[in-house]
Formats: C-alpha cells, structure tokens, sequence
C-alpha cells in the first residue's frame, strides 16, 4: 500500500480533542492535527497518511509528503488559490519591466501565508528537501510544490532583473520564511550539490525553531555526510551532545563550536574551548542567535 507522510506542527498540546482510531479506542490529540487529520479523512484521498515528527532515516527520501500549513484564516484561500492556479503563469514584459504578478490583496494574502509558523520549524527542513512530491494544505484549499517553486522562479526573475521594487510586496514574499525553504530545496537536491556536513548544516538552520534545542542537531542528522552524522540519543543532555558532535567533527574550527555552544545554550563553564569566556548568548530580534565577543569590554 502507498502511502505519503504528514509534515506538521502539533501547536499547544494543552489545546487538544478526542479521536477514535482503528478497533474504537479514543485517544486525545492536538487540536491543529485533529483539523487535519478530519481534512485527510473527508478530503485529501492519498491511500494512507503515516504521520510522526521526529524521524532522521534517509531512507524516506523518496517520500510523498502531505503539508498542513493549518486552519484557514483572512485571505488564507485567496493565497493558496493564487498560487494553485497562478503560480506557473510567469512574468509578462511590458516595455523594459513585466506587469504585475498580483493585485495589492493577493499580495498580502500571499506574504501572510508564506510567513507561517510551519517554515520555521526544524523538523520541517528534511521532509521539504527529501521529499519526492509535495502538497501544502492550508484548510480545504491545496496546491503542489511545483507550482510554488513556479512562483518563486518569477519573484527572483524581479529581483535579479532590478524590478522588485517596483512590484508591491515582492520583496516581503521573497524573504519569508517559506521562500528561504524553496531555495533550500532546490539547493540541497541540485546534482551538483555535495552532500553536506552537520557543520554545514548547523551553520545554515541554526536559527530555525524547535522546543528542545537538541534537534538543532538530531533534526539535520538524516541529512549530513556519514562522516559528520550523529545518531539521535535523547538521553544525550545538551552538554553531551555537544562533546559527540565534538567527537564527530575534530577537525572543524572553533568558531564552529562556538556557535555549536550558543545553539545548544550552554554555558561557557560547561565547554572547553580556548575562547569559552568570550562566548555569550544573545537573542535580538528574540527568534535570532547573534554570535559576539567581548573583547577587552567589560562593559559589553
């Protein structure tokens, strides 16, 4: 049986309904996952949904995977239609620029949609770039991730062209989260994109969110070199973790390792590094690692 996979956020686990499974049993669910899996079951007609949340096997590659962007909201349908049906329309020359791509509401509407919780998620970064197909679902409206990436292709076509500017609200779009992660998809499954290591890849998503800052690590493991990789242990604390990726990567620098410490919030007594004092934990805007040093400053 065929199956595709669920890529989500379970939202506030306090905020939850009841579901009956197979054989009646009740069990009680997470209220955005509860809207989506009622959706799967009067809408989406895949023959099977297996759903989980933290999973690095590489062996999932090949996936189709089923996106719940979540209920929908003010413009959410004008959105997900614009780019259902719109998004592989491209740019159309006028003069020395291009029309339009929207009109002022679908432009809103679309940087809203694009700039959701679900882009930022770690655990999201691998099933976008290891999927084989994509659909994003955001309440009853769908479109496929080819269309997106469409859409995309134009928006950079804009801004490569000098004409970004011109056009309302293009460079918001481009910026949102969701456009960083159809650069990165396209990127990380180019042929003649290495595969990188889990320094590369901490480098890269360290901003990305999570609820326990040791998937900054274990949620890019399926995706680093076997040279690099770690294998997910959450009886691993923080500072453990810290010294195996220490152990997998002796040859990276470190500066690395600095940001390594700021990322799993370890305080500088509980490291070994030469430079550990002058390591500090900063957050501006709050979402943000910003890395410094303090110099001869003890004022900083």
């Amino acid at each position: 049986m065929s199956c595709i996979h669920g890529a989500f956020i379970c939202g506030d686990q306090s905020d939850s309904e009841n579901m009956k499974i197979d054989g009646g049993t009740t069990i009680s669910v997470p209220k955005n996952l509860w809207w989506f899996l009622n959706l799967q079951q009067s809408t989406i007609t895949q023959p099977k949904l297996f759903l989980d949340r933290r999973h690095v096997h590489k062996s999932r590659r090949s996936a189709d995977v089923c996106i719940w962007l979540g209920c929908e909201s003010e413009d959410s349908d004008l959105a997900m239609e614009f780019i259902a049906k719109k998004g592989t329309h491209g740019l159309r020359a006028r003069g020395p620029g291009f029309y339009p791509l929207w009109k002022k509401k679908e432009g809103l509407a679309l940087a809203a949609l694009c700039d959701r919780p679900y882009c930022t998620r770690m655990w999201i970064i691998q099933e976008i770039i290891h999927a084989k197909k994509i659909t994003v679902w955001c309440g009853a409206k769908e479109f496929n991730w080819a269309s997106f990436e469409s859409l995309y292709l134009s928006l950079k076509a804009l801004e490569d062209n000098g004409w970004a500017a011109h056009h309302y609200i293009v460079t918001n779009v481009l910026q949102s989260s969701a456009c960083v992660m159809v650069w990165q998809r396209a990127h990380w499954r180019h042929p003649d994109t290495p595969i990188p290591s889990l320094q590369t890849l901490i480098e890269v998503f360290h901003e990305w969110k999570c609820a326990d800052v040791r998937d900054k690590v274990y949620a890019l493991a399926g995706m680093a070199n076997n040279e690099t990789s770690i294998v997910p242990d959450y009886e691993r604390s923080p500072k453990q973790l810290y010294f195996a990726v220490q152990e997998r990567n002796p040859s990276c620098e470190e500066k690395f390792f600095n940001l390594l410490s700021q990322v799993l919030v370890l305080p500088g007594k509980d490291i070994e590094l030469p430079g550990q004092s002058l390591i500090e934990y900063k957050s501006h805007p709050p979402e943000r690692i910003v890395l410094r040093k303090r110099m001869n400053d003890e004022n900083w």
